[in-house]
């Protein structure tokens, strides 16, 4: 893991934002095309969403993968293997 999972600068923007990865799906609502994927934080934690961009019906939520960066503030020692002791 890179240092810059742990550390990263103050925006130098006054809205910060994330981007959406468009996705091939359609929405089984609306029938949209317009999906995508991007990280979210909600009561769970962080997670990765693929949701319509039309409607915001939600198609799948998982958690992020390592190659996702999300969340950037996770702990160093997250995919250690646990220890007997704790």
């Amino acid at each position: 893991m890179a240092t810059d999972r742990l550390m990263f600068p103050r925006p130098q923007t006054a809205r910060v934002s994330v981007e959406r990865t468009p996705v091939e799906a359609e929405c089984p609502s609306c029938g949209s095309r317009d999906v995508a994927r991007y990280p979210v934080s909600n009561h769970l934690g962080p997670r990765m969403v693929v949701k319509c961009q039309a409607c915001f019906t939600r198609l799948s939520v998982t958690r992020g993968e390592p190659e996702d960066m999300w969340p950037a503030w996770r702990s160093p020692t997250r995919d250690w293997p646990a220890s007997r002791v704790g």
